[in-house]
């Protein structure tokens, strides 16, 4: 056509992208990236740490970081009393505990969640028990089970059950009706129903309870460590900072402390992975 006033499609050149389009900078890429703005932040608090402890100039009261990472590098060196032990030890108890304790607040919670009475009951425990602090049943489990093992698997337990059975239940009545009509359409009752469709919908909520179930249970197994090991002279991580206090080597006691911390930091990355690996590929987490 040779009218001004119509073109042809063919006439019409293609849009140039190159100048709408433009690549990612690589420190912008960087920022993205989670692992990348986890590590500044540990950089940041290593640095002030560093800085503070040297302004401050009181070695027995705050050591520098390089003073606590060359006493951390001979504790876990030592040929003798190694700070390997005192983690073992603090990791076999935090392990059994915890998975005792996510099996009682399971079962708590399927009894819940197929039953109006294990609903009650469940209820009617938590609020209760939750509020108690671990360490406060100390007492009995020293007059049940005496200062031995078994009396820092029962408070590791105690820790754990209750966040994990709270979180676990408010995470099983937030599933939609609907998810479980359509359960119920394939078959699906009872356990079945649970493991297949509740757990799944459910997963971001227990996430959050096994971190609060962790987190719980390792504060309280630190603590009992601290009395229990006083008593026996034996224990784990939280034996080793009390032991290295009475000794004055305030260094290798800040190096228990950060031993704790990054035990800490695993057990995040460990929830994260998970996470990355179910949760987020099922488009439940954003």
């Amino acid at each position: 056509m040779n009218d001004p006033g119509h073109y042809i499609i063919e006439d019409v050149p293609p849009p140039d992208l190159t100048d709408t389009v433009k690549p990612i900078s690589p420190l912008l890429r960087l920022w993205h990236n989670a692992v990348f703005r986890r590590m500044l932040v540990i950089l940041v608090v290593a640095l002030a740490w560093e800085f503070g402890a040297r302004y401050a100039d009181s070695p027995l009261l705050f050591p520098t970081l390089l003073d606590t990472l060359a006493a951390l590098k001979d504790s876990l060196n030592a040929p003798y009393d190694s700070l390997w032990g005192y983690i073992g030890e603090s990791l076999k108890s935090l392990s059994l505990g915890f998975v005792l304790g996510t099996l009682v607040a399971s079962f708590l919670t399927i009894f819940a969640v197929n039953t109006r009475i294990g609903e009650d009951f469940l209820s009617t425990i938590t609020s209760a028990f939750a509020p108690l602090p671990a360490v406060a049943i100390f007492p009995l489990s020293l007059m049940w089970f005496g200062i031995s093992q078994e009396s820092v698997v029962f408070i590791t337990t105690w820790a754990t059950i209750f966040p994990v059975a709270v979180a676990v239940f408010q995470g099983f009545r937030g599933v939609s009706q609907t998810l479980r009509f359509v359960g119920r359409n394939f078959g699906l009752k009872g356990l079945s129903l649970t493991a297949r469709a509740l757990i799944p919908a459910a997963l971001p909520s227990i996430m959050t309870g096994l971190r609060s179930g962790v987190s719980n249970s390792f504060r309280a197994l630190v603590a009992l460590e601290m009395v229990i090991g006083a008593a026996t002279g034996a224990g784990g991580l939280g034996w080793f900072v009390m032991s290295q206090k009475q000794n004055l080597e305030i260094p290798a006691v800040w190096a228990g402390i950060l031993c704790i911390m990054v035990i800490g930091l695993l057990f995040e990355g460990l929830f994260i992975l998970f996470e990355r690996y179910t949760i987020r590929r099922w488009g439940m987490l954003h």
